[in-house]
């Protein structure tokens, strides 16, 4: 049996982290509750591309950890139909010659891209097999999963995180940039602009630039749409999209891939990545039985299983602890 098994644990957020979260503890044998102000439609989560890939993110074995874990995980997890999740070919392009991505060991299919189909203003590209989910479906997924696993879901707004600690025996905080209320001032906020277009056969697979670290250009393929990316704007929170914002992306994403021309735009939307400068995935340094895990930028997706199984090896510590 678990030393986990029947341990009363609520998790506040119902995004990726917190979904995910939910369903691990669920599996480890907790009872838990989720506790959010919004459902997951309504989070940063329902915005995201939600690919599989380490944006800006510097060599890290723990990185690399958490995201191995998650890119297992979601290839599994594809194999459903109903989970939203496919495997999707990515093609990412470098200005320098580094040779293979240090995260690259993680994915299937890996091959670097013959010299002749590589744009004169890349120095090489690799192509690799990466999970992209379908954010509405894989989130209710989750959602669904968590529920059938016994979860409850309470749409309450929280106030305090040490206070919820009276009910249950741990709470994990998943709230992304709302911590800053509860003290995290390393939280920041980055603008992500996104575009949606139609489903054409013109764009096949995944692309990525992300040479420009406030302009990251990309486009996936999901079942529905495909995604059109995008921006990383530091500290912005105005809502408004110009037309000259989206005329850029359409622009890069175009230069990247000549289909994307072909595409019709359906909406433009405005999400706001937390960022720090690493996750926190942790014990609370004053009370023990309160852990966290958030700050994850654009790396909610990527890092969701991996981090998720942290918090279950952290939970099982406070068991351990009695």
């Amino acid at each position: 049996m678990s030393a986990l098994s029947g341990m009363d644990v609520i998790v506040v957020g119902a995004g990726v982290s917190g979904l995910t979260t939910a369903v691990a503890m669920s599996l480890a044998g907790c009872r838990v509750t989720i506790l959010a102000a919004e459902g997951p439609s309504q989070t940063t989560s329902a915005l995201a591309a939600a690919i599989w890939h380490p944006f800006y993110q510097a060599p890290d074995l723990v990185y690399l950890a958490r995201a191995r874990h998650t890119y297992a995980t979601m290839h599994r997890l594809s194999s459903d139909a109903s989970s939203g999740v496919r495997m999707r070919p990515l093609t990412e392009y470098f200005r320098r010659d580094a040779g293979v991505p240090w995260w690259a060991e993680c994915t299937g299919g890996l091959c670097r891209v013959p010299p002749e189909r590589v744009p004169s203003r890349f120095a090489c590209a690799y192509r690799m097999d990466v999970p992209v989910a379908a954010t509405s479906t894989y989130l209710c997924y989750l959602m669904n999963m968590f529920l059938e696993l016994g979860g409850r879901f309470v749409p309450r707004r929280v106030e305090g995180l040490a206070s919820l600690l009276d009910e249950v025996e741990v709470v994990v905080n998943c709230c992304g940039f709302g911590s800053r209320q509860f003290g995290d001032d390393a939280l920041s906020l980055s603008r992500a602009v996104v575009l949606r277009a139609t489903r054409d056969d013109a764009v096949q697979g995944c692309f990525i630039d992300d040479s420009d670290p406030f302009a990251p250009t990309y486009i996936v393929e999901r079942d529905d749409d495909i995604v059109l990316g995008g921006t990383a704007e530091p500290d912005l929170t105005s809502t408004v999209i110009g037309q000259r914002q989206i005329d850029d992306i359409v622009h890069r994403c175009t230069r990247l891939c000549e289909g994307v021309a072909a595409l019709r735009v359906i909406d433009a939307r405005v999400g706001f990545r937390p960022v720090r400068h690493s996750p926190r995935v942790v014990r609370d340094e004053r009370y023990r039985r309160l852990l966290h895990n958030y700050g994850h930028g654009g790396g909610g997706f990527t890092l969701s299983w991996g981090c998720a199984n942290d918090i279950v090896r952290l939970a099982g510590g406070v068991a351990s602890d009695g």
